[in-house]
């Protein structure tokens, strides 16, 4: 069996969506507050990882980790836009560990939008028993730097309503699904968050912020997305794989 991860590493410089002040006021933080040794203090610090002013030494390596549910590659939960929605330890694996079905949109433009006549016309046909993963490469070329979010590719409505007309469980995807509401003209006339009300108000999960999806090519392959059970929480980050066939 061939395993591919298709998670963001966690680290302290990733960037969260634009113009939203929580992110900008809750930056990821992986802080190392104790190690076994002063020699591998000594390497953690030389890998630029952030310690305590006085981490302790000679036991154990112990760390603390800071990060919002929805940065890098995580798992939307209903309630996260769904007022009586499952909470993120409320969703059945089931619905996010079964076969996955890459649709390949690589020919996606910087700043557009993936319509569902693009899904449709890339010819691989999906229903309620695959997770359809939706592949732009755009995680790949651009997370890390200044125009991952500044000419980010958007998920045009069209696509929510046909991942609920085939009665998906869960979508997955490397680019953000919504408009990009930071940038000019702002958010659409119905207001940020439209595809995540009609997916997750659907029971549809929102796999987010895939990478290396373009490894998989066309195998047949088992999607696994794991978020953390954090009771009564909206998202949680992941660690999302394929089991390839």
């Amino acid at each position: 069996m061939q395993i591919i991860d298709l998670s963001l590493k966690i680290n302290r410089h990733m960037i969260g969506i634009p113009k939203l002040h929580l992110y900008d006021e809750n930056p990821t933080r992986c802080v190392v507050l104790s190690a076994v040794s002063e020699t591998q203090l000594e390497a953690i610090r030389g890998r630029g990882l952030e310690t305590v002013d006085d981490p302790e030494t000679g036991l154990s390596m112990l760390s603390r980790l800071e990060i919002l549910g929805h940065n890098g590659t995580h798992i939307d939960a209903p309630v996260h836009f769904v007022e009586e929605g499952w909470s993120i330890d409320e969703v059945p694996l089931e619905n996010i560990v079964k076969k996955g079905r890459v649709i390949p949109l690589t020919g996606a433009e910087p700043r557009s939008m993936v319509t569902a006549d693009m899904v449709l016309a890339s010819g691989v046909d999906f229903d309620a028993g695959v997770i359809p993963v939706l592949h732009t490469g755009w995680t790949d070329r651009a997370w890390g730097s200044q125009a991952f979010w500044d000419d980010m590719i958007g998920l045009d409505p069209s696509v929510s309503e046909l991942m609920i007309e085939r009665g998906v469980s869960a979508v997955a995807l490397d680019f953000f699904p919504e408009a990009a509401f930071w940038r000019p003209p702002g958010p659409p006339p119905e207001g940020p968050g439209i595809n995540h009300r009609r997916l997750l108000g659907n029971g549809i999960i929102i796999i987010q912020m895939l990478t290396g999806i373009g490894e998989l090519g066309d195998a047949d392959f088992t999607l696994v997305a794991v978020p953390l059970a954090l009771e009564g929480m909206d998202g949680s980050p992941a660690r999302v794989f394929a089991m390839l066939d």
